[in-house]
């Protein structure tokens, strides 16, 4: 009878394959629920251990997609777990499977399993004539001796990556080293390639730097033309500005001149009117002192008279 063990711990695996080897059984060996369809497609099987906890597709998973398959539902699953309960045990019912086995598994409780599934195989296939022979008692398990194979390929696998690992290093090295020979003219080129990169980029510089002097020298007599230009046009200005202010100021000059003419013809004629005015009062004065003077001079006349008419008499 073959048996597909299912487990992704390969510790796991090896510790049930020996017990299921132990009760004369060939066994197959999985990884994943993956696999463990692969294998039961192209190979025939005729029990399934499958572990409950595994990544990817759970046993829960791979077993429902087992037993729902017509062409692999007559294999009989069973359920491999590290955790016990009834609600655990309902859901490998539902999915199919015909019991729960618990890791690390019991011999006693292996037996029982593989009993059934003998039992129900020899009620189906076998002739009725047929007698099963009694089942001669497995021998007990050995986990000392499990364990210290299990450290011993340990530890040879250990052993082997290093190797690997050592191997691995030294074609990493060589390749590494064949590499950088192979990369040093490249590297050599690419260094040429720099330099004449940098060269032509510097002639560039230098020859911008020229055309933007000859630019900047071309911009200078343009700014000097131009300051030129502004300082004529500024004289000009001013030379027009300082004779429209010479014209006004002469304009000013003139009605200011012409207004003072009329004042002082004003002024003068005013004078002169006022002038004849006292001439014609110092006339009609001097008049007024002719005649009062000829009467002082006819009084004190008459009174000369009278006094020397007086003395002489």
């Amino acid at each position: 009878m073959k048996v597909l063990l299912v487990d992704d711990s390969k510790a796991a695996r090896f510790a049930m394959g020996k017990l299921l080897k132990d009760q004369g059984l060939e066994v197959e060996m999985a990884a994943s629920g993956e696999e463990a369809l692969d294998k039961i497609a192209t190979e025939s099987i005729d029990i399934v251990f499958m572990d409950q906890s595994m990544p990817g597709m759970g046993g829960i998973a791979a077993t429902t997609a087992i037993t729902s398959n017509e062409k692999t539902a007559h294999i009989p699953v069973v359920l491999c777990t590290g955790n016990e309960g009834s609600k655990l045990e309902q859901m490998a019912e539902e999915a199919g499977a015909i019991g729960v086995l618990t890791k690390p598994p019991q011999e006693d409780k292996l037996k029982a399993v593989l009993a059934t599934i003998n039992v129900e195989t020899v009620s189906e296939e076998a002739p009725e004539e047929e007698v099963a022979e009694e089942a001669a008692p497995a021998p007990a398990i050995d986990m000392d001796a499990i364990m210290s194979e299990v450290g011993g390929l340990l530890a040879s696998l250990r052993e082997h990556v290093s190797g690997i690992e050592k191997n691995v290093e030294q074609k990493l090295a060589g390749i590494i080293k064949s590499g950088e020979e192979k990369l040093q003219p490249l590297q050599e080129s690419l260094k040429k390639v720099d330099e004449r990169i940098a060269s032509q980029v510097k002639e560039q510089l230098s020859m911008d730097a020229g055309n933007t002097r000859i630019q900047l020298e071309a911009l200078r007599q343009q700014v000097e033309t131009a300051l030129e230009d502004i300082k004529e046009q500024e004289g000009k200005l001013r030379e027009d500005v300082v004779s429209q202010a010479n014209t006004r100021l002469e304009t000013l000059m003139e009605d200011r001149l012409t207004g003072l003419k009329d004042s002082i013809s004003k002024i003068q004629e005013e004078t002169d009117a006022r002038l004849e005015e006292m001439q014609a009062k110092i006339s009609g004065m001097q008049g007024a002192l002719l005649g009062k003077a000829a009467l002082i001079a006819i009084l004190a006349a008459g009174a000369a008279f009278g006094a020397a008419y007086y003395l002489l008499k």
